[in-house]
């Protein structure tokens, strides 16, 4: 009877052994998250993986276990002890339904006026403040920022701040 496994992959092969498995008739699951990334001074559209180092793979134990264990891209199936541990099907479906083509958006987290932020990348990393309004498009925030003998009002990207 196939179940869903976990499958850890050797490093930066998760893409790799979910073809090959695949390739060889397992269904696997390699969810992959897109997220906006501070790099270079600016922001930038990743993907990446969503359990990097680890897939999904729901196979035979007994008749794929040979299969699965030695494709090109796997390091092992997770086990505890000599057990390999199938995991419920009902979360791989709440990871399927977050997914669009296989990729997942992170929803950023609610910010009220009022809130304490922290600045957690670029020029005003680490200064603290409180959060004022969203701008147009809700990509830039206004926040009033904490500082030694003085306060002052700044719009900065979303991304760069986060709730304390």
């Amino acid at each position: 009877m196939r179940k869903w496994y976990v499958v850890n992959t050797k490093p930066k092969n998760e893409d790799r052994a979910a073809i090959n498995l695949s390739s060889g008739g397992i269904e696997t699951l390699a969810p992959k998250l897109k997220l906006r990334k501070y790099k270079d001074n600016r922001f930038v559209q990743v993907i990446e993986q969503m359990f990097p180092g680890y897939i999904f793979a729901r196979f035979d134990a007994i008749d794929d276990f040979h299969l699965v264990k030695y494709t090109r891209g796997v390091k092992t199936i997770v086990h505890f002890g000599d057990k390999i541990v199938p995991i419920h099907e009902d979360l791989i479906e709440f990871i399927k339904s977050r997914l669009e083509n296989g990729i997942a958006t992170i929803q950023k987290k609610p910010i009220s006026k009022g809130d304490k932020i922290i600045v957690k990348d670029g020029p005003f990393k680490g200064l603290t403040g409180i959060f004022e309004r969203e701008m147009d498009g809700k990509e830039r925030v206004a926040i009033l920022l904490d500082a030694v003998q003085f306060a002052a009002t700044m719009e900065i990207d979303r991304d760069l701040i986060e709730k304390l």
